[in-house]
């Protein structure tokens, strides 16, 4: 009778202890439900969020969430919160004295359809241009072909691209994602800085004059000079702008992105008459092909070589070298490929845009992919060198042992690499 009692008394408390867990067993369900359900609500709120093809995992989504709410807080913040400008300075003579100091011109170029919003009135002693000509005009009529598409990138280019990668915690694989059209209004803020080729009317240009006793150029060369162009990213309430900014933007756009950047022609050190070179002594990084063909190029690079890197890329690196360098060279390219150490080369010379020859040291290595086991490409830092001196005597006297420099010749040296 006690044994029965005892057993009813069990059952009743393990019923007891059901009823209990179960109702927080559905507590815990309609929790995770509901977090879903708001989850799934903020992802169809973040625009990045919305090209992805499959279901992202919840911390992409919160990330992403951190992210857009980050460019909404630059995209509202307006300039009065840090007013760095002494009150007694009327804001027309601050803008003359930063132009003054940075020998440029300023400029704002809308990002929809790279139209001059506004343009500074120094770009006359720049550009030979008036200020009036150039307002209203499209920034890609005054962009040699060549560097439209980089200057598009710069005005399109969003935060999360290249500078950022997704990731996906769950899987840890990258995720890959087309930003929508409107995604440049995203990142004001974020800094610019390029090089590209502008018209300019007159051959009164100031770089032109530093080098009209260098090389001769075509023509259509001639008609361009290097700007290189450092700016922010901004973007304005529509209603902020009045009727003329309302009518160039999108009318289903409520802020209007652009480019604000000053423009400052790039000069080139060309070396003294003497054959002596008197550069700093400062590195830029390139990276090779295999068969030494250029696939990036370090935008320091310029100062010196007087290229953009645009101009480079696809080129042989043998298309530059001189001709007394080469065997040197080509033998270190044989041993960086055979090699998993950094191969350090000799001073030798590379020919500028301009004819003229400067001194480099360059340290190579390859990259190696560590799921093929294959050279990928070759690294290589290249350091100037100070007081280097050109022999003319001395190089005529020396007889060369592989071709001139040439596309046949760089590939007939090419061949017999490996």
């Amino acid at each position: 009778m006690e044994d029965d009692q005892g057993r009813s008394e069990g059952d009743d408390q393990h019923l007891k202890i059901k009823c209990v867990r179960e109702p927080h067993s559905q507590i815990e369900k309609r929790r995770r439900d509901k977090m879903n359900n708001l989850i799934d609500e903020l992802a169809a709120m973040i625009p990045t969020c919305n090209p992805m093809s499959r279901k992202l995992d919840k911390l992409t989504v919160l990330r992403m969430a951190v992210q857009h709410l980050k460019s909404l807080k630059g995209a509202t913040s307006s300039f009065a919160e840090a007013n760095y400008k002494p009150a007694f300075l009327p804001d027309d003579e601050l803008k003359h004295l930063v132009l003054r100091a940075v020998d440029g011109f300023l400029f704002v170029v809308g990002c929809d359809r790279g139209k001059i919003v506004f343009v500074s009135e120094s770009v006359s002693k720049i550009l030979n241009y008036g200020r009036t000509e150039l307002i209203g005009q499209s920034l890609f009529d005054y962009v040699h072909p060549k560097d439209i598409g980089k200057v598009k990138e710069q005005l399109s280019a969003s935060e999360l691209y290249p500078r950022e990668r997704l990731i996906d915690a769950k899987t840890g694989l990258q995720v890959q994602a087309e930003l929508p059209v409107g995604a440049a209004r995203l990142c004001s803020g974020a800094r610019r800085s390029f090089f590209c080729r502008m018209k300019y009317n007159k051959v009164t240009v100031k770089e032109e004059k530093d080098f009209q006793a260098g090389a001769s150029k075509k023509k259509e060369s001639q008609r361009y000079c290097t700007v290189h162009c450092t700016g922010y990213m901004r973007t304005w309430p529509t209603r902020q702008l009045g009727t003329e900014g309302e009518a160039e933007t999108d009318k289903e756009s409520s802020h209007f992105s652009c480019l604000v950047a000053v423009g400052r022609v790039h000069p080139h050190t060309l070396p003294q008459a003497n054959g002596e070179i008197k550069v700093k002594p400062t590195e830029f990084v390139t990276r090779y092909a295999m068969d030494g063909k250029f696939t990036f190029v370090d935008q320091r690079a310029t100062t010196i070589l007087g290229y953009l890197p645009q101009e480079l890329l696809g080129t042989s690196c043998y298309e530059y070298f001189h001709l007394d360098d080469l065997p040197h060279l080509a033998d270190r390219h044989r041993k960086v490929l055979r090699s998993k150490e950094k191969i350090e080369t000799n001073c030798y010379k590379f020919k500028t845009k301009y004819g003229s020859f400067v001194t480099l040291q360059s340290q190579w290595f390859s990259f190696i992919n560590p799921w093929t086991k294959e050279v990928e490409y070759i690294v290589s830092t290249n350091t100037f060198c100070l007081f280097c001196f050109v022999d003319d005597a001395k190089k005529s006297q020396q007889v060369p042992i592989i071709p001139g420099i040439s596309s046949a010749s760089a590939s007939f040296l090419l061949l017999n690499l490996v």
